[in-house]
């Protein structure tokens, strides 16, 4: 990737023989959005493989094909917001067009292989992956993962960047000094968290997935989930599922889903709604993966 755009969030590429394959630059897009009606979020032109978004407060954007990201900040936003919509939404579009699946997700490398946690907002995602961290795990995104299928039915996960944001809440139960950060926004009590060295960035045979829930229970719990309800998974905790809808790409998606809920294992995982269980999480999945080997955190 190149990028006009200053993205701390992410990685430097020191391999100067690599050519970016997006690029992402500053732009005039009024010609794009003099029509628009009042109030009007975004535009998509299949025909031209381009999708122009409008995220108030913070920037248009225009996505064109798989490759091309243009931005038009709003006169004094926060360049913090700007990223947060260019690092999340623009680069799934991105996704979609190469056939990718973006997912709602928080995702960790155990034993060479990927294993993906979904969840509403607020399940514990970032958190459970922090304490995959502290237990010596490397993780491959804190919010988007990428999925693909082959022909072989074998799936793929594709990282993220290199950064969580974790509640000063999730910073207090995990002993973490939340002055050693710098918060996501102004006035937004969340903080982004480098993943430092613990971070992969190269694609990883996906082996599993997990489902967090908070549920009014004393422990926690864990059921295989069956065919439907994986695919039912997938269409919910996706990333952009409105868009993908309006992409005309709906089709494409059960397709997916349909295979990937033969191809890997699925699991609900709820934990109680009170108090601190993600390491207990942690060596809950490590036991499923390994299928009752003891791990002792």
């Amino acid at each position: 990737m190149i990028s006009e755009v200053e993205m701390p969030e992410l990685w430097s590429e020191e391999d100067s023989h690599i050519e970016p394959d997006v690029s992402i630059e500053y732009a005039d897009l009024r010609g794009f959005i003099q029509s628009w009606e009042p109030g009007q979020k975004r535009h998509i032109d299949l025909t031209r493989n381009e999708i122009v978004l409008h995220i108030p407060e913070a920037a248009y954007y225009r996505i064109v094909g798989s490759s091309l990201i243009q931005v038009m900040p709003e006169k004094g936003s926060d360049p913090r917001e700007v990223r947060i919509f260019l690092l999340g939404v623009c680069l799934s579009i991105v996704m979609i067009h190469r056939g990718i699946v973006p997912m709602h997700a928080s995702g960790v490398m155990i034993d060479g292989k990927a294993y993906i946690i979904v969840g509403d907002c607020g399940a514990g995602k970032s958190t459970l992956g922090a304490a995959f961290r502290q237990a010596g795990y490397k993780l491959i995104s804190d919010d988007i993962v990428g999925l693909s299928i082959d022909e072989s039915n074998i799936l793929t996960a594709y990282p993220g960047y290199p950064q969580q944001k974790l509640w000063q809440q999730s910073l207090d139960y995990l002993n973490m000094e939340s002055a050693n950060y710098d918060q996501i926004l102004d006035n937004y009590n969340k903080f982004a968290v480098p993943f430092g060295d613990q971070f992969i960035k190269d694609p990883l045979p996906l082996a599993g997935i997990f489902e967090l829930e908070k549920a009014d229970i004393p422990q926690i719990a864990m059921r295989p989930l069956k065919s439907l309800e994986r695919v039912q998974l997938i269409r919910y905790h996706l990333f952009l599922g409105k868009v993908l809808n309006e992409l005309s790409k709906e089709q494409w998606l059960l397709n997916f889903a349909a295979k990937a809920a033969l191809a890997i294992p699925f699991y609900q995982l709820k934990r109680p709604l009170n108090g601190f269980t993600a390491p207990d999480l942690v060596n809950q999945i490590l036991n499923k993966v390994r299928e009752g080997e003891v791990v002792h955190l």
